[in-house]
């Protein structure tokens, strides 16, 4: 009978009370919230994702993951990203034509140089 030899990799995180917990990544897989589907990831991947997005809270990570397959399309993202632009241009176009009446009604004072 052969031994089983599979790595271990101990990574510490926080889990829901802040507390610090040592995780073995290697090997680990996560469910999806949406789907349901399990996941698995290499362990340096996954240890940089958990300090990135979830804060390096294991617990957070847990209940909130949701995987790509879940998430919006790439159609979907670039609509968001192309309205949010448009939004933000909109916003820099209505401060502009604020600061244009105060120049026209002469409301505005410059320092002189």
């Amino acid at each position: 009978m052969k031994k089983s030899r599979k790595a271990k990799q101990f990574y510490s995180l926080l889990n829901r009370d802040g507390k610090e917990v040592s995780i073995d990544l290697n090997n680990y897989r996560v469910t999806c919230s949406k789907t349901g589907k399990r996941k698995s990831f290499y362990h340096k991947y996954l240890h940089n994702l958990i300090q990135s997005k979830y804060a390096g809270n294991i617990d957070t990570f847990r209940d909130t993951y949701v995987s790509r397959e879940a998430g919006p399309s790439k159609n979907e993202r670039k609509v968001q990203q192309i309205q949010d632009r448009i939004d933000r241009c909109f916003k820099q176009i209505s401060n502009l034509k604020g600061e244009l009446a105060e120049i026209e009604t002469g409301n505005v004072c410059f320092p002189d140089a």
